[in-house]
């Protein structure tokens, strides 16, 4: 098992290479990432030192609500610029007057989407710090295209709950996801609580309109998760749980198909094994020797047993 990166590979190694580059070129790129974020790296035509990054994120309205935009301000006030029609936050990085690590600038930026989706799970824990309760769950539709959202809610004075609706393309991927779902439920000493249903959403979100999911993980964690340095950690590890299990779903019948067409070739080597070689000249018990006219074609290709034989002796 391995966990996912928190920031875009593609959009950091791309700032890093235009950072470092010896000549500055303009640059037109789209590229996308899971739960349909998609960043649109450009510069403008006579300003090659000025590279603009441009995220759009589907459910940026409900994150707003959350603080979304006063976080932007915090880490990015130095990069923001007007921004891209079509997109959420677009930031503009002077090529020509860089200061600081260029690694860690395209570094952070790349995190961009992971400091937009922290906000709900801050806000939740937060809450706790200061002795308040979100009675109503915090719901972010950050798939949906799919239908899946997520679910942030206070459980008591020390707890946060975070329930995952999932909903799965493929009727197989129902299966090996509730396999591999199912070891979640496992309890590992320290490790938040898990727990994994299918079709009836748990206690928590009973009477929510519009669930409709083929099965709802929920994370318990305590303040020993999200209390100090941990906090960021915590946030970045369960944010990226929905695309985890999908990219280890995708492992698994990968490795499942591989496994198939494995044993597909051995069978047919021992089938090839198997194969007679039929002989093209027979003997009489008077010592005549027969040779079938066309031996080597292939059976059954005759036409009669006794036109096809010639003697000799």
């Amino acid at each position: 098992m391995i966990l996912l990166e928190s920031a875009n590979r593609i959009v950091e190694t791309t700032l890093l290479d235009k950072m470092n580059a010896e000549k500055q070129t303009s640059i037109d790129m789209v590229c996308a990432d899971f739960d349909g974020v998609t960043y649109h790296i450009y510069t403008q035509q006579g300003a090659k030192n000025l590279l603009n990054v441009s995220v759009s994120v589907k459910c940026y309205s409900e994150l707003k609500q959350y603080g979304a935009e006063a976080k932007i301000k915090s880490l990015y006030s130095s990069y923001l610029t007007q921004t891209e029609g079509g997109y959420d936050v677009t930031l503009q990085i002077d090529l020509n007057n860089l200061q600081g690590d260029k690694a860690k600038i395209a570094s952070e930026i790349a995190k961009i989407k992971t400091h937009l989706y922290s906000c709900p799970f801050e806000h939740a824990f937060s809450c706790i710090s200061s002795g308040k309760s979100i009675d109503k769950p915090i719901c972010i539709n950050f798939r949906s295209l799919t239908g899946e959202k997520v679910f942030v809610k206070t459980a008591g004075n020390d707890r946060v709950m975070v329930v995952f609706a999932i909903v799965f393309k493929d009727s197989d991927d129902i299966v090996i996801g509730k396999v591999f779902l199912s070891e979640f439920k496992k309890s590992i000493g320290g490790a938040p609580s898990v727990d994994f249903v299918q079709k009836n959403p748990p206690r928590e979100l009973q009477g929510i309109p519009g669930l409709s999911a083929d099965g709802y993980v929920s994370f318990v964690l305590f303040k020993r998760h999200f209390e100090g340095a941990k906090k960021q950690k915590t946030i970045e590890t369960i944010q990226t749980f929905r695309n985890y299990l999908h990219y280890h779903i995708k492992c698994s019948k990968s490795h499942l198909h591989t496994r198939m067409r494995n044993r597909v070739d051995s069978l047919l080597k021992i089938l090839n094994r198997a194969k007679q070689k039929i002989p093209g000249e027979k003997k009489t018990a008077s010592g005549r020797t027969f040779k079938r006219a066309g031996a080597g074609r292939g059976r059954g290709r005759g036409r009669g047993r006794g036109r096809g034989f010639r003697g000799k002796r």
